[in-house]
Parts: C-alpha cells; sequence; structure tokens
C-alpha cells in the first residue's frame, strides 16, 4: 500500500487511471452469508491470473452494506478509509476453519491493461447476513465481457456450495467460539442398520418410505411425480426418533443435512433457500409441535407466523427438488392439521414405538455388549423393563454396569443385580410421582388464594380465540355464602389477604 494513499478512492484513481470515477461501471450480486467460502474462494480463483492487489476498507456500520460507489467518494466523512484485511474463521466441518475475509477489494488488470476491481463485502440483515459481490470496469467491451462472465461464475458456484455439500449442518444464532455465528457444521454419529433397534415392520416401513423412494427418485420424477417427501416421526419420549434421524442421514452420504430447531424456524427461507442449493437434501425439524401446534392451541402471533412460514415453503418447494423432510414429534394429536394430514407435506407418518420384548432384549444386549449376565439375570431384565423406552432400557444397563463394578465382579451382572437396580429405580419413580402430586396440590392451592385475592382472573390469561368462544359465564363465581363467610362484605384487600392466606395453609 502506497504510504500517500489514505482512502480507497485514492487507490482506484491510480489504478484505473482516471479523474473521475464516475465513468466507472459495475455490477452486483448478492448471496446468503453461508456461501460466502464458496465465493471467496471462486474469487480468489478468477483473480489469481492477474496478479491482484488485495487491499481491506472500512465499513462504517454493519447493517450497512457496502457498494463500489460508497468507495469512490472523496468528500470529508464520507470517504472510505483504506485498513488492513480483516479475517473471521469460517466452520466448514474440517480440521481448520477457513479464514474468510470481512470486506476485500482486488485490483487487477486483465491481460495486463484493462483495469478492473472486484468487492466482496459482507453486511447483517435481520436474522442472519448477506454478502455482496461487485464488479467495477471502465466502458468498453473488454471490461464488460469480464464482469458478465466473472458474475456467472460466480453465480454458479453459489448454487453448488461445495464446502457445506454432504455435510449436517445448522444455523446458530450465538457462539462463543469465536468463531462465524451463521452456520455450524455437526458431526452426525455413524449409525449403522444393526444399530437401530425396530420391529421388522417399522424398519420395512423405512425402508420404503426413505430409502427405495430414494432409490426411485428420478425415475419417479420422470414419470410426473414429485421429487420431494415429507416424513413424521412420531413416538413417546425416548423411543430413539432423533437416533433414526441419525440412522437415514448416515445411510444416505450424498445427501447433505439441515437441523433446524424450533427457535430457528423464523428464519424459513433462509433454511429452504439453503435446502435448494445443498440438494439432494434432508430437512430435520426436531419437535416440530413446538412450532406447528394446532392452530386452536396457538396462544401468540408469532408462533403462528412460525407455523405460516413452514407451511409455505413446504408448499413452494416444486415436485422437483430433491428434498426430504423429517419432522419428529412426542405429540402427533397436537400438531396443526394443515401440515400433519395433508399431501405433500406430511406424506407418511411411522410411529417410533415403544420397544417390545424382542427390541428389548436387543437393546441390552447392544448397550451391555461388554457385560456377562448370568444367572437368568437377562430374561429379568426383559421382563422388568416391559413398558419402558430405549432411553430408559440404556440407563438401566448403565446402572448395572456400575454395580458390577462396585461389587468388584465387572462385567458379571447377576439376577440379584437386576432386581436390585430396577427397585432403586422403581422407588424413585414413585418418589417422583409422590412429588408431582404435593407440587399440583401446590399449584391448586395457590390458585385458590389469587382467586380468593382478586387476583389469577383466568380471562386474563386467554388467547383472543378462547376469550371469543368462552361464555361470560364460563367462570363459575365462588358461592355468596363462601365469599361473605371469608371477606366479608366491607373486609380490607390486607385482611383479605391475610384471611385467604390462612385458608390456603390450613387445606
Amino acid at each position: 500500500m502506497s504510504e500517500s494513499a489514505r482512502f480507497v478512492w485514492q487507490k482506484l484513481l491510480r489504478h484505473f487511471k482516471t479523474n473521475d470515477l464516475a465513468v466507472l461501471v459495475s455490477s452486483r450480486r448478492q448471496f446468503t452469508a453461508h456461501l460466502l467460502p464458496d465465493l471467496q474462494t471462486i474469487i480468489e480463483d478468477q483473480v489469481a491470473p492477474w496478479s491482484p492487489e488485495l487491499l481491506g476498507f472500512h465499513q462504517w456500520i454493519e447493517y450497512f452494506p457496502m457498494k463500489l460507489s460508497d468507495l469512490t467518494t472523496s468528500e470529508g466523512k464520507h470517504a472510505v478509509q483504506l485498513t488492513p484485511v480483516q479475517y473471521q474463521d469460517i466452520d466448514i466441518g474440517e480440521d481448520e476453519p477457513y479464514a474468510s475475509i470481512n470486506n476485500g477489494l482486488w485490483l487487477i488488470m486483465i491481460d495486463g491493461d484493462v483495469p478492473a476491481a472486484v468487492m466482496l463485502s459482507k453486511f447483517k440483515v435481520r436474522g442472519g447476513s448477506k454478502v455482496q459481490v461487485e464488479v467495477a470496469h471502465l466502458p468498453n467491451d473488454v471490461g464488460h465481457d469480464f464482469a458478465e462472465g466473472f458474475l456467472r461464475t460466480i453465480e454458479a458456484h453459489g448454487k453448488s456450495s461445495r464446502y457445506y455439500r454432504n455435510k449436517a449442518v445448522s444455523f446458530e444464532s450465538t457462539d462463543f467460539e469465536g468463531t462465524n455465528e451463521t452456520m455450524r457444521v455437526h458431526k452426525l454419529p455413524a449409525v449403522s442398520r444393526d444399530d437401530v433397534v425396530l420391529s421388522k415392520a417399522t424398519m420395512a416401513q423405512l425402508d420404503t418410505h426413505v430409502f427405495d423412494f430414494v432409490k426411485c427418485r428420478e425415475e419417479l420424477k420422470r414419470l410426473g411425480q414429485s421429487g420431494q417427501k415429507g416424513i413424521l416421526l412420531y413416538g413417546e419420549p425416548g423411543t430413539g426418533k432423533t437416533h433414526v434421524v441419525h440412522y437415514i442421514a448416515a445411510n444416505l452420504p450424498e445427501h447433505s443435512t439441515i437441523l433446524v430447531t424450533a427457535e430457528q424456524m423464523l428464519d424459513m427461507e433462509e433454511h429452504f433457500a439453503l435446502a435448494r442449493v445443498l440438494q439432494p437434501c434432508i430437512m430435520v425439524f426436531e419437535d416440530v409441535d413446538l412450532v406447528a401446534r394446532s392452530r386452536d392451541d396457538i396462544s401468540g402471533q408469532k408462533a403462528e407466523t412460525r407455523l405460516n412460514r413452514l407451511l409455505n415453503e413446504m408448499d413452494g418447494l416444486g415436485t422437483d427438488a430433491d428434498i426430504l423432510i423429517l419432522l419428529t414429534t412426542n405429540r402427533p394429536k397436537s400438531l396443526e392439521q394443515a401440515l400433519a394430514t395433508r399431501s405433500g407435506r406430511v406424506d407418511a407418518a411411522l410411529e417410533i414405538p415403544l420397544p417390545d420384548d424382542d427390541c428389548r432384549k436387543r437393546l441390552i444386549e447392544q448397550y451391555g455388549h461388554a457385560l456377562n449376565f448370568q444367572g437368568g439375570a437377562l430374561a429379568e431384565a426383559v421382563l422388568r423393563s416391559k413398558g419402558a423406552s430405549a432411553a430408559y432400557v440404556k440407563e438401566i444397563v448403565r446402572r448395572l454396569a456400575q454395580r458390577s463394578i462396585m461389587r468388584g465382579v465387572a462385567p458379571l451382572v447377576s439376577r440379584e443385580d437386576v432386581e436390585a437396580v430396577f427397585a432403586d429405580a422403581e422407588a424413585e419413580a414413585n418418589s417422583l410421582k409422590r412429588n408431582e402430586k404435593t407440587v399440583r396440590r401446590h399449584i391448586v392451592e395457590q390458585g385458590d388464594e389469587d382467586d380468593c385475592c382478586g387476583r389469577g382472573n383466568e380471562s386474563e390469561n386467554l388467547t383472543p380465540r378462547d376469550r371469543r368462544r368462552s361464555p361470560p359465564e364460563a367462570k363459575s363465581p365462588a358461592p355468596a355464602t363462601y365469599r361473605h363467610r371469608l371477606h366479608g362484605p366491607a373486609a380490607s384487600n390486607a385482611e383479605k389477604h391475610n384471611r385467604c392466606s390462612r385458608l390456603v395453609v390450613t387445606l
């Protein structure tokens, strides 16, 4: 950098060998920020033959998209200063992060005598970030052809995203590791078919609706059928729905995977845009009931907005999209019917049930593969775990292993060990149930207190939809004799509160 050049406009004047930067012609494109590594790489590859000079520049406000016209300004405080090139590490799922440029300006000479400039800048928008690429040149055919071909190549590579293809990614709103907050690459576990303990019927459904569908997808599209499919995985907590998702992702290695949580569903457009770029792609919406509850149960405009965005984006995919949408829920009955029962959104609903006797036996053997069950211990564990989830079985096996270690007989597990571990687990469960009843009674009593003292008006907690449905007499008043005896006709608020508190304590 020349010592006399403090501002970008000074460098541009010298580079373009003109006294009037207003004659420059520029074209620009905007992309979502997750494409930054791809865009920067292709920019560097394209400008490399022309021995570029890379400059950094100051951005006043991170929410303000910088344009090349801003860089040409030479007036007072609006003149953009030259700075060192600033880099930001981006997680791309490799051993080393990608060193991305926050704002960069490449000055090049095409064929040694035609000046051009390429600008890469990043700015924030509501819900994420954007990246802008702009090419400037003098008004001549060589510069025009260069800019046109350059941006065409940028767009083509932006549609492929080689850095995130065939990986599992998510959008992260908070990151305390100092890396870019836009994307997170996840290392999903490798799950083989033998690792999935489900009934033959359930596995057959998975094969039909997932793996066979993917195998037939191209032929289906040639026959005029849709290439995208929505599948709902439902079942009790702990039955292994997330494990099934990992199994599907691990055994479709040519697919990218996008993980979406409920709090991220306000940015549906960005998630589905990424899915189109990365297709064939798997989109995973875990605990979708947190967002896609029945409209009758939605209590706020934000929740209904999320639901509508999800439905609209699913409808907008098109029949040629190679996208598999997996939704999981513990509460299928609470889902909005427009999602759960409409083909084209959810095309198949697969229950991941509680394990039967055979599955529990296989689970115990799998989780306790290093243990030696003796004297009917395995059969007893299968019997005592009837009605339990896979997650519960896993914890029981861990307790058995710990007990065998503490007894100094590991890896041996006896029937007495099984009986003792289940007895402890059942005692814990019974204690929890008793505590739940106590908490519920306290809540009811507290509710009585609030009602007596003129607080806790139920109508204040009703949604507008509930108020319309609830008749005025929906809440029955306390009997007049009860109110008179408790408060008296002219009792003060303090007296009411004290009497009500005494009542609650003595219930």
